[in-house]
């Protein structure tokens, strides 16, 4: 194995100060090796060195000038650093120069997305869908699905069939799946529609690895178990943070991201996005600290661990250039650190966004999530979550007492500026009619619901399953179909539900 190829692997293997060592003595020895500087620009990158691994990540591309790879991650640096033209630039241009490659396309079509301009995303995937097959042909058709699913004729299901019946790439099948499924409930084929839905999350769920409801509970027990009222309390201190840490927390499809954007409109608050810091880095780092897991590792928390996780949150909030008085993390899967983020900053506040369980969970059904876990694509196991969710919620709601705050979605689509206001008022700020208007926003969204937080406001999603609902119902336990609502969390259902 050559030396490139060792530093790649060893890259691979995240092994970053061994691959450093190998890319900069390659460099020694030719510093116009263009694929050294890609390896040290990617490295740059995993360690969010943003500022750097531009500088290192445009000398690869100055030496290898056709080249897609680090041009993609030339964008991806700009894009971190919050410089969007940039990267928008970046991207148009390897279109340019790569004008039959459909991934150069599906890249700019996603930072269209993103950004918002969704028109101009529109146009990108049809040109992307003009390059030859590939692999990738099955995700523009995914993204153009959802922006625009008149698009998507017979033709161009005959087109998807075909291409789904080529590929031997197992996650490319199941967003064929996906695709298929919106594309013929589009047409009115509603037995097809299902059919592919079905067959998607059958296929995807055979990628993830195994979830144990026993295990997911056992390991809640241990939350409730160390988090108690008066353990949180004791970790109270007078320091106070320069801004206020605000979760949105909940159930994947819930309108988390509908919520955020609405907030976010309010001069004072701004979003990290679904941002994994809390789990990804402080509880990672306190786990290695301690070599305790999470949450045992909250139990050895000292004066200087619990100083040195406040900076770590505060230099993420920093490096995304955030001034505003409320910061919010709709990481959704935070409902589980509650008790770790409230010992952490006293003044953080939650957020529980509440959905109606059969409308959230056909949502799920029908979307595809990158991350493969068992719960997106499962509906037993997806209850089994919902419902270790639920037990903990209720637990927090005696735990933490006044600083959490029970949203539900269906109060925030059917009485957008009465559940505003009150929000607003709970959060202590003066609401604003500016919080409506948040579609019209070029703030990025990268979560799942990028396309309807550009539209306004859509009352009907909450019924979708209904026309599904038998078959639906049948990918559940009978015990399921039959589950009560929860006085205290669950919402008075719309009309007609």
């Amino acid at each position: 194995m050559n030396v490139l190829a060792h530093a790649n692997r060893l890259l691979g293997e995240n092994k970053l100060k061994q691959a450093e060592f190998h890319f900069k003595s390659l460099l020694e020895a030719n510093p116009n090796q263009g694929e050294a500087w890609f390896g040290l620009g990617r490295i740059a990158m995993r360690l969010e060195k943003y500022p750097q691994a531009v500088y290192l990540l445009q000398k690869a591309c100055q030496r290898l000038p056709k080249v897609l790879e680090p041009l993609f991650a030339l964008a991806d640096a700009f894009d971190a650093l919050k410089k969007q033209q940039d990267a928008y630039a970046i991207l148009d241009y390897c279109c340019k120069i790569a004008p039959h490659n459909g991934e150069a396309f599906y890249r700019l079509a996603q930072h269209q997305l993103v950004y918002g301009f969704m028109e101009q995303a529109k146009q990108t995937l049809m040109r992307g869908l003009a390059c030859p097959d590939h692999d990738v042909t099955l995700y523009l058709y995914y993204e153009l699905a959802h922006l625009d699913p008149e698009a998507l004729g017979n033709e161009r299901i005959a087109h998807l069939h075909t291409l789904l019946r080529g590929t031997q790439n197992k996650h490319a099948k199941v967003v064929a799946h996906y695709t298929l499924g919106k594309s013929y409930h589009k047409a009115g084929d509603k037995n097809q529609a299902f059919a592919h839905y079905r067959l998607a999350n059958k296929l995807q769920g055979k990628l993830c690895p195994a979830f144990s409801k026993k295990g997911f509970d056992s390991y809640l027990d241990k939350i409730k178990t160390l988090f108690s009222a008066d353990f949180i309390a004791t970790q109270r201190d007078a320091i106070k943070a320069s801004f206020t840490p605000v979760f949105i927390v909940g159930m994947p499809r819930s309108g988390s991201t509908l919520l955020e954007q609405m907030l976010c409109q309010h001069p004072k608050v701004a979003s990290l996005g679904e941002n994994q810091v809390f789990s990804g880095k402080l509880m990672a780092y306190l786990s290695t600290v301690t070599e305790r897991p999470f949450p045992a590792c909250m139990a050895e928390l000292n004066t200087e661990m619990r100083a040195k996780l406040r900076q770590m949150y505060a230099d993420e909030v920093a490096k995304q250039q955030l001034g505003q008085q409320f910061i919010l993390n709709k990481l959704p899967a935070n409902f589980q650190a509650i008790g770790a983020i409230k010992a952490l900053f006293p003044n953080a506040l939650f957020i529980d966004m509440r959905r109606s369980f059969y409308p959230m969970a056909w949502s799920v059904f029908g979307h595809y999530f990158g991350a493969n876990e068992a719960f997106f694509c499962d509906m037993n196991k997806l209850q089994d979550y919902y419902e270790g969710y639920e037990r903990l919620m209720q637990h927090w709601r005696q735990s933490i007492g006044d600083s959490l705050y029970t949203q539900h979605y269906e109060q925030l689509i059917e009485h957008p500026e009465k559940t505003l206001r009150q929000l607003c008022a709970w959060l202590d700020i003066v609401y604003t009619e500016q919080c409506l208007d948040y579609h019209n926003s070029s703030e990025a969204v990268t979560t799942l619901s990028r396309v309807q937080v550009r539209q306004p406001l859509y009352q009907g999603a909450n019924l979708a399953y209904k026309d599904y609902e038998q078959a639906f119902l049948s990918c559940f336990n009978p015990v399921v179909q039959t589950r009560s609502r929860h006085p205290e969390t669950d919402p008075a259902l719309p009309e007609g539900e």
